[in-house]
């Protein structure tokens, strides 16, 4: 039962109503669903379970198939909902195994949720009478000091980390790991759904390097695997693995009764096609909840929205409760977010306003509310980032507060689109080419590769993969000892840029290099804690950027141009009469300037000129040409060429409807005239170097992709394009050169040359 506190919306008959009492609330919520409280099933055999009782647990049917199907001797995925006890039916198996003389793997995607599984685990050891747990199950990752490895290496039963330190460290060093892997019983792979994408991709390789190096001594671990309910738990474990799995997805555990509201921000004053700012609307209404003394915890889909959420939320509290707000994100010390963690497990925190770095499941207590800023690209996320809320059982509530985009838009008007319960499929291709050919050489420099091995891609030649050299015996070696340091997981790698206060030591994060450029270059305002700096110095070379305090009221935007290559000599032929074509592209960005803008008004205040270093990669892309026919657009050339950036930018925003992408994994480019083709040309390309298929995707369904846009351009009641339907936040000169009314018979021209059917029915059908 939840504290009698008459202010708190848990105390009153629902959320909806309360939220509607706020000031200006009573029109604001657009949709509303209430899913009602579960019961839970628990297992038949719980009272013959010897070491569930011995604890005062009693499983759930569940936990108990998913007991039955590991002892079996099978692999399992378990996808079931947050807060079902999922991470209970892995800790059992791994303290039975190091009870018995085995050891363990379980592999995290953020260090933050390996400390808090590490903490769990312990506690639970403990409970259990195993002796020393904190010398047997330990945390091993680029934060383990160095002086302490060779113990750990020697002592650890039960070893937690993640897939960069196992693809850095504990693969290409396996000798040093030998008593471990010869006794390996169990791998663990927590938060499956994270691992897809071109992250995925790399995991996927990295976990057959896994189970190759344990085959090697000897070992045959079984898999077990927890994920977020997704369409296609067993087929994602497959592609990751290698491996056909047991699935356990009916979720048997029970659940409070949750509201899920869909609140609009008012319009902006003398601006009725704008809203005002979804960012400043989570502020107010976390400002709000801490009065009625709720514990919320805040989404944002950008470093800069959880600083901003957190600089406007404090001046809207009485000063006595300005301190009970904090941001989180990835770039924070390590020290720092454990502090956050833990002051907002114990009640001395009301509110967090976190990116995706608390979407997974670290422990952070009972929340009631849970608001998110913007559609986070896939209906997974949003029901991942929901399940935050009511974990003890109360009830809860979820607000989503959608941005000025065209697919925030279009869930708004469709919000049967996120409530109906369907999911979407994960991807992640094992065998990427140039991914997949990467890993062949980390995995040739840990064990001679031979072209018979299951794992390695159908249309790989070894003969033919630079790095590798034949071997006397027939197998392939790497040429290079540690070819390891040049593929980085989570991107294409780079120096780490220190980040710290001019006359200071101390550091206050870091950020990778490529990033650094668009946020720590000269002049740019940077955020931490809710609290402004200005970068005076950013030095690539010596990976530090000096920062000074900043109280002017201004942020910064850089400004980019996007070059595009067209590499590929054999591209794939998607639609003839379209002369849609599928490929591969060399994408260069230039950031060439930067403007400061007023913070809330979006103001430009003056606009700068930069001279910093390109990014280039190859990727797959897709690509049309757009022809205009004079006899029915009669479109001027200035004005054909805005309408075709236009409909490129409704295009982008669109895409996640049909593919399990978010809005940064893709860009795009059109060109009036391209360089290479000599025609008007629209590429839409993966953002990740390789890329992983999104854009081709896209293609393969470009009727309705097309739909879509035609009515987001014809629906929108704005005049001349907003960031509901034409503006983009990615646009790297500002969204400048746009014609809504272009772009709108541009794709009914484009619609009418496809056949107006061509491509899937329904988004995600």
């Amino acid at each position: 039962m939840p504290p009698s506190n008459p202010n708190k919306p848990s105390d009153v008959a629902n959320f909806h109503a309360w939220f509607q009492s706020l000031k200006d609330g009573e029109d604001r919520v657009r949709a509303h669903a209430f899913l009602p409280p579960r019961a839970g099933q628990k297992s038949s055999e719980a009272e013959e379970d010897a070491w569930l009782s011995g604890l005062n647990m009693t499983p759930w049917e569940h936990q108990a198939e998913a007991w039955r199907q590991l002892d079996a001797g099978r692999s399992v995925v378990i996808a079931t909902d947050t807060a079902s006890g999922k991470s209970l039916i892995y800790q059992r198996k791994m303290l039975e195994a190091l009870a018995q003389g085995f050891t363990s793997l379980a592999v995290f995607p953020t260090k933050a949720l390996a400390e808090d599984q590490l903490r769990s685990l312990r506690e639970l050891a403990t409970r259990t009478g195993i002796d020393n747990p904190e010398q047997l199950i330990v945390r091993y990752d680029g934060d383990t000091p160095r002086a302490e490895r060779q113990a750990l290496r020697r002592e650890a039963r039960v070893v937690i980390t993640n897939p960069d330190m196992l693809h850095r460290s504990l693969l290409p060093f396996h000798s040093y790991w030998a008593p471990f892997h010869t006794s390996l019983k169990w791998v663990v792979i927590d938060e499956l759904h994270a691992y897809r994408g071109v992250f995925g991709t790399h995991v996927a390789n990295v976990l057959r390097r896994l189970d190759r190096v344990a085959k090697l001594y000897g070992s045959e671990p079984q898999f077990i695997a927890a994920s977020a309910t997704v369409a296609n738990p067993s087929e994602l474990f497959e592609h990751l693995v290698g491996r056909t799995p047991a699935a356990v997805e009916a979720n048997t555990a029970p659940r409070g009764a949750k509201e899920v509201l869909f609140w609009t921000p008012p319009a902006r004053p003398g601006n009725p096609e704008r809203r005002r700012s979804p960012v400043a609307e989570a502020a107010r209404l976390a400002a709000a909840l801490v009065q009625a003394q709720q514990k919320v915890l805040v989404f944002c889909n950008s470093r800069r929205a959880a600083e901003l959420v957190l600089r406007y939320a404090r001046p809207l509290l009485p000063e006595d409760k300005q301190d009970v707000l904090a941001s989180y994100r990835s770039g924070y010390t390590a020290s720092e977010r454990r502090q956050i963690e833990a002051d907002f497990r114990a009640g001395r925190l009301q509110a967090v306003a976190s990116t995706s770095a608390l979407e997974l499941g670290v422990d952070i207590g009972d929340v009631d509310v849970v608001v998110q800023v913007g559609y986070p690209g896939s209906m997974m996320a949003f029901w991942q980032r929901a399940g935050r809320a009511g974990r003890s059982g109360s009830r809860s509530a979820v607000v989503w507060i959608p941005g000025d985009d065209p697919l925030d838009e279009h869930v708004l008007g469709h919000p049967e689109f996120l409530l109906d319960g369907s999911m979407e499929r994960a991807v992640a291709d094992p065998h990427n080419a140039i991914v997949h050919a990467r890993h062949v050489r980390c995995a040739a420099s840990e064990h001679p590769v031979e072209d018979h091995e299951a794992w390695l891609s159908p249309a790989i030649d070894l003969a033919a993969v630079e790095g590798l050299r034949a071997l006397p015996t027939g197998a392939y070696g790497a040429t290079e000892r540690y070819p390891h340091r040049h593929v980085s997981l989570r991107g294409r790698g780079g120096t780490q840029v220190r980040i710290r206060l001019a006359g200071s030591a101390k550091p206050l994060g870091t950020m990778e290099a490529g990033r650094a450029v668009k946020e720590l270059h000269p002049g740019a305002v940077y955020l931490h804690k809710g609290e402004p700096y200005l970068v005076v110095e950013l030095d690539l070379g010596e990976g530090r950027a000096v920062l000074i305090p900043h109280i002017e009221d201004f942020y910064t935007q850089v400004r980019t141009e996007t070059h595009i290559d067209l590499i590929d000599h054999e591209p794939r032929l998607v639609d003839a009469e379209l002369g849609l074509i599928a490929g591969y592209v060399r994408v260069t960005h230039e950031v060439v300037g930067y403007v400061r803008k007023r913070y809330r008004t979006e103001v430009v205040l003056s606009e700068h000129a930069l001279d910093l270093p390109n990014d280039s990669f190859i990727t797959q892309a897709t690509w049309w040409a757009v022809t205009p026919e004079q006899q029915t657009l009669a479109l001027p050339p200035g004005v054909f060429a805005s309408g075709m950036h236009a409909l490129e930018h409704t295009m982008i925003g669109l895409l996640p409807l049909f593919v399990l992408c978010e809005r940064d994994d893709v860009g795009g480019v059109s060109f009036p005239v391209h360089p290479e083709r000599g025609e008007p040309l629209i590429v839409i390309y993966d953002g990740a170097e390789g890329g992983v298929g999104y854009a081709e995707a896209g293609a393969w369904q470009f009727g309705a992709w097309l739909r879509e846009a035609l009515r987001r351009l014809t629906e929108c009641g704005c005049a001349d394009g907003c960031p509901r339907c034409t503006l983009s936040p990615k646009c790297g000169n500002g969204n400048q050169y746009l014609d809504k009314e272009a772009a709108r018979r541009l794709a009914a021209q484009l619609l009418t040359r496809a056949g107006g059917a061509t491509g899937e029915s329904h988004p995600r059908a």
